[in-house]
């Protein structure tokens, strides 16, 4: 019998990477002080480069921690060699990523997201966040030319009612 309920131990397992991150920043933040306090350029330098190194981070993890949910999707998500492979019971299907033409976040109607990836001659290939193996896509999308984490972020913030495009191939 644990102390502490499954669903607490899963919880605080996602905000982790953000928690430990967080620390880093508020660590870089009190040098930053602390250097400005009592002129100090070694604390100036310390905090300015922890705070350059553990500033972008801590954003990232904040979008991959909006990106995973905690409940269990049908299928399995796989990134081989440029290629995304989605096994799933009725809708799987793969696509290479110099095929993809769009990609855009879809709503469900259990408050969740579905990725969906269009390419040309191709029926969507609809991916569940919470589908095993969905963290990754996001570390496979970040080879695609223009994508933006502050348009993803502003996706996932928006209204919940509306598909929206997160990246479109350029013409």
């Amino acid at each position: 019998m644990s102390l502490f309920r499954e669903s607490a131990i899963t919880e605080l397992k996602r905000w982790t990477e953000p928690l430990f991150l967080g620390l880093g920043l508020s660590l870089a933040a009190y040098w930053l002080w602390m250097g400005l306090s009592r002129p100090s350029y070694f604390f100036l330098g310390l905090g300015g480069l922890l705070a350059l190194a553990f500033g972008p981070l801590f954003y990232f993890a904040l979008i991959r921690l909006k990106l995973r949910n905690s409940g269990e999707a049908a299928g399995i998500v796989e990134v081989r060699e440029r290629n995304i492979v989605y096994f799933a019971p009725r809708l799987g299907g793969d696509v290479s990523l110099e095929g993809i033409a769009k990609i855009v976040i879809s709503p469900t109607k259990s408050g969740s997201y579905n990725w969906v990836l269009y390419a040309p001659e191709q029926p969507p290939l609809i991916i569940p966040f919470n589908a095993q193996g969905a963290d990754r896509l996001l570390h496979a999308f970040s080879a695609l030319p223009g994508l933006s984490l502050d348009r993803l972020n502003k996706a996932l913030n928006a209204d919940r009612n509306v598909m929206h495009i997160v990246w479109q191939r350029p013409q």
